[in-house]
């Protein structure tokens, strides 16, 4: 599950038409959204978006950093995952999705199994999975 997760990170960050890489930084915070997902796979996602990349994400779509951090850090998950379950189903591995649960701030309460981070421009965020 997580190289389809992290082959739909790298369909979004190609789609901001951005240099990436991944991301050693261990200090996670941002923005938390939730989304669950059932089916050969069963788990859950949070996605953590620092707010720094929630900036640049909302000049680049709507020219401005004017935005609310729970709808941008749920579109955000949803592209995220909604991408992961089309590259899911090509691999034959197939599972539904929750709508996105904006979870507020980070506060090091999210128990999870395993952890992805992507940097875009200098900025770190990170993808928790929690098998169930």
């Amino acid at each position: 599950m997580i190289e389809i997760i992290k082959k739909s990170v790298e369909n979004y960050l190609s789609s901001l038409e951005a240099d990436f890489s991944e991301c050693r930084d261990e200090n996670i915070n941002g923005y938390v959204s939730k989304i669950e997902i059932k089916g050969d796979k069963k788990a859950d996602i949070y996605i953590v978006v620092p707010r720094k990349k929630l900036e640049y994400i909302s000049e680049y779509w709507f020219g401005d950093k004017n935005f609310n951090e729970k709808d941008l850090t749920n579109e955000i998950a949803n592209l995220i995952i909604g991408n992961a379950k089309i590259v899911g189903s090509r691999e034959n591995v197939n599972f539904n999705i929750s709508t996105p649960e904006f979870l507020g701030e980070y506060k090091n309460n999210i128990d999870f199994d395993d952890v992805l981070s992507f940097k875009y421009k200098d900025v770190c965020f990170y993808i928790l999975f929690k098998e169930k």
